[in-house]
């Protein structure tokens, strides 16, 4: 199943959260090929139809109505390294707003919604986060949820999305971002380096010693964090407790990381796996 459009559910549930915090949007894209023939656009691709059309048109009506908006991050997404069968997203768009009051005035403002059809044309596949910066109360959020039909701890994209196999043909040299998302488990699974610890306690563990190993080695930082607090658009069972942009100074620093098999794969990334029960690894450059 895709999802494109904000439904009147999830149009509910961010006005019932505090209208005065501030919220980051990350959204994921996949493009049609081809616009939705009803817009009467003929041929032009999705990818075109959602700059041209719809980005073009926002910057006007967010002007107009002072909402304070901010791109934070503009990447193209060059694979999905873990993903589920169909993700194979293409862009990344993460912007970031005063109040979550703000982000509501935009989106409802009948300019804005009229705006709107050339973002839903434009789409094959979307998800919609709705993040914080600050640790909401009673984080992680997630610990009572189903757990997901189709979980990805460790699994890479082979075969799911066709990309993650021309990663060695990309410049080695690019700069290379990382989206990552993560559901924390209540518990660690025990013999992997962080025993009797929640899942909070042993990602941090594993952020740490990541840090700590890799700054120089593979030019790795942390350039974002926040907080997910609601799937706006996507799946039900999609939900996240923490989202972090890690940034590689190339592409083949970040690749001699996850191949370290004398110390990342085995100090590690265990450590990573027994601290989640769902997560997403999103392979992203600047967007042109």
């Amino acid at each position: 199943m895709d999802y494109v459009d904000l439904t009147e559910e999830a149009m509910e549930s961010i006005r019932g959260r505090d209208l005065d915090e501030p919220i980051a949007m990350v959204n994921l894209l996949k493009f049609r090929d081809l616009v939705d023939p009803a817009l009467g656009l003929g041929t032009m691709s999705g990818r075109d139809c959602y700059f041209g059309h719809y980005i073009a048109g926002v910057p006007p009506i967010a002007h107009r109505l002072g909402t304070g908006h901010s791109p934070l991050y503009l990447n193209d997404v060059d694979s999905c390294f873990f993903a589920t069968v169909g993700e194979d997203w293409d862009y990344l768009l993460i912007p970031q707003y005063p109040s979550r009051r703000a982000f509501i005035e935009m989106i409802t403002d009948p300019e804005y919604q009229e705006l709107l059809k050339y973002r839903t044309g434009a789409l094959a596949n979307s998800r919609l986060i709705e993040c914080v910066s600050g640790t909401p109360p009673g984080y992680p959020l997630n610990l009572n949820a189903p757990l997901p039909s189709d979980p990805v701890i460790e699994r890479p994209g082979l075969f799911r999305d066709q990309r993650v196999n021309e990663v060695n043909n990309r410049d080695p040299e690019q700069p290379t971002d990382m989206l990552n998302l993560v559901r924390m488990a209540a518990k660690t699974v025990a013999g992997h380096g962080v025993d009797d610890m929640t899942g909070v306690e042993g990602y941090e563990s594993y952020k740490n010693g990541v840090a700590s190993s890799y700054a120089e080695r593979a030019g790795v930082e942390i350039t974002w964090r926040a907080f997910p607090v609601a799937t706006l658009i996507g799946p039900t069972h999609e939900l996240w407790d923490e989202v972090l942009m890690y940034h590689y100074s190339s592409r083949s620093k970040m690749l001699s990381m996850f191949t370290d098999a004398d110390d990342y794969r085995v100090n590690h990334l265990p450590k990573r796996n027994a601290s989640i029960v769902d997560s997403r690894l999103i392979e992203t450059s600047t967007g042109g």
